[in-house]
């Protein structure tokens, strides 16, 4: 798709005091890309390619492949080390070099002080922090990829609220609200090339579109369905999280996920015991 702009803007803002962030799009289930959330952290040397590539470039890191047909897979996935992956991701494009890593957390943990080169904006705190943290999912997460790495349609785990910051390149959005939801058939249709013969409805779809740069935080109300395209290769980090406008639909969902999760775990331990009793 072309990265002219093709549909209503998503608002940009500066200096968007806490109340109206929240009057204006925490509670009206409004997006909006804030220029300046950021502006204490985004200029930290850490969020570099450089400073990656020299600093973290021996860990391994999974990369995801990208295939034309069906996109990503789990299990479709290449173990490299990361300062290999940035050199092949700015030497070429998703064309030339058709991986992501998307979702990576366990850097956080390998390269601390990765995690003490941010901090959330106030705007977005989580309820989730009141829970044990093994009962959270872990985040941050980073997403690294080449030019042209794309984001399959999505809506975010458990109807949570996201931001995401871009901390080197630029992003392309389309953001769909929820009343769309039955033009998207299952976040089945590839928004890039959509095929209008399986998917019609997808005609009337008309999403709220904005091109993030370095620096900015997008912030993505719950439900709203979404599609990211790499203008530039990109660095970008990001939180889901829980609070107002979202807790009535992801409180449930994170309750259900908890418990299947026990009940999961006591089925593993339980066929643990039983093989031990066989031996």
């Amino acid at each position: 798709m072309s990265a002219t702009s093709q549909y209503d803007q998503v608002d940009r803002r500066r200096r968007l005091s806490m109340k109206d962030f929240r009057r204006e799009y925490l509670h009206a289930g409004r997006p909006v890309v804030i220029e300046d959330a950021i502006d204490d952290w985004k200029d930290d040397p850490t969020w570099t390619f450089d400073y990656l590539r020299q600093q973290c470039g021996k860990i391994r890191v999974r990369a995801f492949r990208y295939h034309t047909d069906y996109e990503f897979r789990p299990d479709d996935v290449e173990y490299m080390e990361l300062g290999s992956f940035i050199d092949k991701l700015l030497g070429g494009d998703l064309s030339t070099f058709p991986y992501y890593m998307r979702d990576n957390w366990q850097i956080f943990h390998e390269h601390t002080q990765l995690m003490a080169a941010h901090r959330v904006p106030p705007y977005f705190f989580d309820w989730f922090r009141l829970v044990p943290p093994v009962l959270r999912m872990p985040y941050p997460r980073i997403f690294i990829g080449p030019r042209g790495a794309i984001t399959p349609l999505h809506v975010d785990v458990w109807g949570t609220h996201a931001w995401l910051s871009q901390l080197a390149g630029e992003k392309r959005w389309l953001l769909y609200p929820p009343q769309q939801l039955e033009y998207l058939y299952g976040y089945k249709v590839r928004v890039e090339k959509p095929d209008l013969e399986r998917h019609p409805l997808f005609r009337n779809a008309r999403p709220l579109e904005c091109t993030i740069r370095a620096g900015d935080t997008i912030f993505v109300p719950s439900r709203w369905s979404h599609w990211v395209e790499s203008l530039q290769p990109g660095i970008s980090l990001t939180y889901n999280y829980m609070g107002p406008g979202c807790f009535g639909v992801t409180l449930p969902q994170w309750l259900k996920a908890q418990s299947v999760g026990r009940v999961q775990g006591l089925l593993h331990r339980g066929r643990g015991s039983q093989a031990q009793q066989a031996q």
